[in-house]
């Protein structure tokens, strides 16, 4: 085993809690079939493969390279990688909510503020684990406030590259998903104060990681 990697079996309730939101995702994509739910079909089978091959690479690539460590820890860490399920359990639910049969991304105006908070949660918490083996790896000594301000700061960066993304596809492939400045800036917020939520939770907690003294 790797010296800066100590690997750590699933406690019961993280196997109990990531099995069931994969689970939960392939009914939704069960249910994308049944009723002929496109977009829901697409998001749960790409949810899928990147839950099982974060799985697969942890169980055949036990002994990850120095050099990549820090940009895959995510995928060693069983607390993050139970976000990410959970991100996509919720996320994947909503796009055709089970026995209402209902879209609710596109059936409320503010429907996707449950996604994106989700989404800055999740972002985050990957970004923060990033920043924290990263400075362990090359002896940075970060604080906690350091790993947050890095992690917010790219958080932010995906969080505009994401908006201008979907606003180039408003104008070319995808003209339904247009929607005005103030929601896009919403969407930023709402990604935010997830993240600050996780924040939060993090260093009240220590879970799923420790990032150690705020200063």
């Amino acid at each position: 085993m790797s010296e800066f990697y100590t690997k750590r079996k699933l406690s019961c309730r993280e196997d109990v809690a990531l099995a069931l939101a994969i689970f939960v995702v392939f009914l939704d994509f069960v249910n994308a079939i049944v009723h002929n739910s496109d977009t829901q079909l697409r998001t749960s089978i790409f949810a899928l493969i990147v839950l099982l091959f974060a799985l697969s690479v942890r169980k055949f690539y036990p002994n990850p390279s120095r050099k990549i460590w820090p940009w895959i820890s995510p995928i060693y860490d069983n607390g993050v990688m139970i976000i990410v399920a959970i991100f996509f359990l919720f996320h994947v639910t909503l796009l055709n909510v089970p026995i209402l049969n209902v879209d609710l991304y596109n059936v409320y105006e503010n429907g996707d503020i449950i996604g994106h908070s989700l989404g800055g949660l999740m972002m985050w918490t990957i970004f923060a684990k990033v920043a924290l083996e990263y400075s362990r790896l090359n002896n940075k000594g970060w604080s906690a406030k350091t790993i947050v301000k890095y992690s917010m700061a790219a958080l932010l960066v995906i969080g505009v590259l994401w908006e201008f993304i979907e606003l180039a596809a408003s104008l070319t492939i995808l003209p339904h998903v247009d929607e005005p400045i103030n929601n896009k800036i919403r969407d930023i917020i709402m990604e935010y104060i997830g993240a600050g939520l996780m924040t939060i939770a993090v260093l009240k907690t220590k879970y799923p990681f420790d990032m150690g003294e705020w200063e």
